[in-house]
């Protein structure tokens, strides 16, 4: 459904951590959530971060592994605990986030073993909020910077309350080469950069404006929207789903679409199979449900 067979390296880069629920707790963050659909998806998948030498830093590792996922450019830090996150969902399925401060993704330091998987990689996801420390946001752009030519560079937004800043976003849009976001996010970019609210004006400025090769934009139950230099892709859901959860699902979406272009897929199918695949995962609990092919 995914792939052309070819086995693409690709990565998640920033936050691993563990999303505590009233009732549960579940690894993620938008990384590890990404590189998790990435590898179920045909993928080689890493993952670029940091956790803490704890038992919920353990856990993470082995959990990532038995995904299948190259943990060889996950750092232990004996000195900042692994990540948490309490979240509360309300009754759409919408999250509301805590999300603790000073941990270990906030302190990652690119090292050997992370600059040579940067150097393979045919795509790698980032985002904001691993961006919050200057330690890692250094690292995050030192690891970018280190990634060939042609490997897809992935801005999935994820604005998380006040955890991002102008010269933040600017920045990650001048490094990008794909972005994506939702409809909450793009109107801000928008707004940041005096771009034209209306959807297929606004994201053609964004791609010209940082000369990107595709922008993705989610609209929740409205569908989702991909727009290239030449081509636009509108996709309206069909039926109606249950939604439990809405964590990952974005993540589903950017992994989905990803594979999709590496493997030269039509733009229209592209978002068709990413827009299917978001859905299911909002129809489950967890942010990364097995897929059966």
């Amino acid at each position: 459904m995914y792939s052309n067979g070819k086995k693409y390296n690709v990565a998640g880069l920033g936050e691993v951590l563990w999303d505590l629920f009233p009732d549960a707790e579940k690894l993620g963050g938008a990384p590890a959530n990404f590189s998790s659909h990435a590898q179920q998806l045909g993928a080689k998948s890493f993952i670029l971060s940091s956790v803490g030498e704890d038992v919920l830093g353990k856990k993470a590792t082995a959990l990532l592994q038995q995904s299948k996922i190259d943990t060889t450019g996950l750092q232990i830090n004996k000195y900042f605990p692994t990540g948490r996150v309490r979240v509360e969902l309300d009754s759409n399925g919408n999250p509301d986030y805590t999300i603790e401060d000073n941990v270990a993704w906030d302190h990652i330091k690119i090292n050997t073993s992370q600059k040579k998987i940067a150097q393979q990689l045919d795509a790698l996801c980032f985002g904001t909020l691993a961006q919050r420390n200057p330690d890692s946001q250094k690292s995050i752009f030192k690891i970018i910077a280190t990634t060939p030519t042609n490997c897809l560079r992935v801005f999935d937004v994820n604005f998380r309350k006040n955890l991002y800043d102008f010269p933040m976003v600017r920045q990650s849009l001048n490094l990008a080469n794909i972005v994506k976001m939702n409809q909450q996010e793009f109107t801000e970019i928008a707004e940041m950069f005096t771009l034209p609210k209306n959807h297929k004006k606004g994201l053609d400025s964004l791609i010209k404006k940082f000369q990107l090769k595709m922008c993705i934009l989610t609209l929740g139950d409205k569908g989702a929207i991909m727009a290239t230099k030449k081509e636009y892709s509108c996709i309206v859901p069909i039926k109606t789903i249950k939604v439990l959860s809405t964590v990952g699902a974005g993540d589903s979406f950017t992994a989905a679409a990803i594979m999709g272009w590496l493997n030269k897929k039509p733009l229209d199918q592209i978002n068709q199979e990413a827009s299917h695949l978001a859905a299911y995962v909002c129809g489950q609990l967890e942010a990364v449900p097995s897929i059966i092919h």
